[in-house]
């Protein structure tokens, strides 16, 4: 029981412990602070590509929380005062943290004593023993295999007699200049280099090389009365002056005039820097880091140059890089192109199709109206033969059947009353009988429209309609109305028939107003009755044959052939049927003279 208090104290001190655990872990981590420091030009081209390469593969990696701090000594610029700017940021950031310092330049010097340091170079280099703890201390430089870029310029130009190394003033240049004369001295071409010379002199000798010339900018960023430079500004002065072709070390001279050739990627080698600092970091000593075999270099070339001095790109490395290419239409919009080509070939040919069916269905309908007219034709032809069969054979019948029963009527002796008023009404059935047969004969063909023309049949028709039915016809006949070739009367006449059926069969029309007359070139009909008029659905329907059955099919047919206007109009107070067709002169003369 004594030892309980002292057990709780435990769990107490334990629970404590835990909680300041938890806590201090609870608490963010510091940004991690990255310094760059650049020996020379901070925003030259090639320092620029760099400082890009590190920086977005380090965001990438650390994310948000990293401080990036950047300071230039400007060695190149102002070398006597490099020892003063060195001290000026030693005193700047002796207190911010830093975690990691990296270094550009070709002399490296102890930036901050103490802390993690990544130099990068041009050419390989040893510490100087002035730096302290090399331990955390890893060089890392841009090789550059310069004898790679001088075969392909070998491939490119077969006939080359010679190499000309061009190099400036600058402290960089001479250093650079030493490691490509290293690789150089076993070359079979001769090499001649040429350097501290100004940019005048180099265009003047430049202007009078040969065509057969290798010329090869190393580095140009100072020339000997102290002026800086950019050595792609150099390059693309070369390149405008010179006869022979200009090649490249560094990714940032193509595309100033330079062919190109095997060369730095400056911002994938800021990728390969950024890797290692991330190492250093994760608190690796330089013994314990990782340093890349190979550089960040790359067979780069620009698709300008090698047009202009007629190289092909089949004679490159394979894996090359050709920038500035200016495509063609088609290498741009091949497949829309042939998508386009495709469409239209499948339009052509449906186009041609539905030409081809067009062609077909009006041979169709040419037929059809030729066969409509043939039809119409033998129909009138029947109707003639019937009528002429009524009228020459029954109705010749019929009249001699009359007259015999005439004549024993009149020859009938007195008596046998009901045996007379049989023949009687036989005598009269036998004549109503020939009646109705000359009727229908007419109706079905007027010999009266043959003989005097369609005016004189009309009024025949009509005369005879008013005493057989309840209809009053109105017929505004022209005063000066000549005669017709016998298919425009025959036409305006069984239209004018089927008209009349249909008032009398549907309309329950009382009146019926007739007009004929001259227009123009065209004879027009109309026939306007008072009845119920059509009905909306059969208006819709008017141009369907089934639908309103054989007689407005036939007079729209009618019309048709002889390329005329059929209309009819309907409402409540009445329907209106109006027929237009027009005069052929010489038909209309010869019908006349006939006649």
């Amino acid at each position: 029981m004594k030892t309980c208090p002292n057990l709780k104290r435990v769990v107490a001190v334990v629970w404590l412990i835990v909680a300041l655990i938890q806590l201090a872990s609870a608490q963010p981590l510091p940004p991690k602070r990255v310094l760059l420091v650049f020996q020379n030009e901070e925003y030259s081209p090639a320092t620029l590509e760099l400082q890009k390469g590190i920086l977005d593969r380090l965001r990438i990696k650390l994310g948000q929380d990293t401080e990036f701090f950047g300071e230039q000594l400007e060695a190149t610029r102002f070398p006597e005062s490099q020892d003063q700017a060195l001290s000026w940021v030693r005193t700047r950031y002796a207190g911010r943290g830093i975690d990691v310092v990296i270094f550009v330049g070709s002399v490296p010097v102890d930036i901050l004593p103490g802390v993690p340091t990544v130099y990068a170079g041009h050419t390989p280099f040893k510490l100087p023993t002035n730096i302290a703890n090399p331990a955390n201390k890893v060089t890392v430089w841009f090789k550059v295999d310069v004898t790679k870029t001088i075969s392909v310029a070998r491939l490119l130009q077969p006939k080359a007699t010679k190499i000309l190394v061009i190099a400036g003033s600058g402290y960089g240049d001479h250093i650079l200049l030493g490691e490509i004369q290293d690789q150089l001295k076993e070359s079979d071409l001769p090499v001649e280099y040429l350097a501290d010379a100004s940019v005048d002199d180099l265009l003047r000798r430049v202007s009078h090389l040969p065509r057969d010339t290798i010329v090869l900018p190393v580095s140009y960023t100072r020339d000997l009365k102290g002026n800086i430079y950019y050595t792609r500004d150099v390059v693309a002065s070369l390149s405008h002056a010179s006869p022979a072709p200009i090649y490249a070390m560094a990714d940032t001279n193509v595309g100033s005039g330079a062919v190109g050739g095997y060369v730095v990627d400056f911002e994938r080698m800021g990728s390969v820097i950024a890797d290692i600092v991330l190492q250093a970091l994760g608190g690796r000593t330089a013994a314990q880091i990782s340093v890349p075999a190979e550089s960040a270099a790359a067979y780069t070339f620009d698709s300008r140059q090698l047009k202009r001095w007629g190289f092909s790109e089949s004679d490159l490395p394979n894996g090359s890089s050709v920038l500035f290419k200016t495509t063609s239409v088609w290498e741009q919009y091949r497949w829309r192109i042939v998508g386009t080509i495709a469409l239209v070939v499948a339009q052509f040919f449906l186009i041609l199709g539905l030409l081809i069916l067009q062609r077909k269905h009006a041979r169709a309908e040419a037929a059809l109206r030729d066969m409509t007219g043939q039809l119409l034709e033998s129909q009138d032809d029947e109707r003639r033969r019937i009528a002429r069969d009524l009228h020459d054979g029954t109705g010749q019948h019929l009249s001699g059947m009359a007259l015999s029963i005439g004549q024993v009527l009149a020859d009938f002796p007195p008596g046998h009353e009901r045996l007379r008023q049989l023949l009687q009404d036989s005598h009269l059935a036998s004549r109503q009988a020939l009646e109705e047969v000359r009727t229908v004969s007419y109706v079905l063909h007027p010999p009266i429209l043959d003989g005097l023309g369609l005016t004189a049949a009309l009024r025949w028709y009509f005369d005879g309609l008013q005493k057989r039915t309840a209809l009053k016809v109105y017929f505004d006949e022209p005063t000066d109305f000549a005669s017709l070739s016998s298919e425009v009367e025959r036409a305006l006449f069984r239209i004018m028939q089927e008209s009349i059926n249909n008032v009398l069969r549907h309309s329950g029309a009382t009146t019926v107003i007739v007009t004929l007359g001259n227009r123009r070139k065209t004879v027009v009909l109309q026939i306007h009755d008072n009845g119920t008029g059509m009905s909306p659905e059969q208006l819709a329907q008017m141009h369907g044959v089934a639908s309103l059955g054989v007689g407005i099919a036939g007079m729209r047919e009618r019309v048709r052939q002889l390329n005329g206007t059929f209309r009819i109009n309907s409402t409540a107070n009445g329907t209106q049927v109006f027929v237009s067709l027009p005069i052929d002169q010489e038909q209309h003369v010869a019908h006349s003279v006939g006649r």
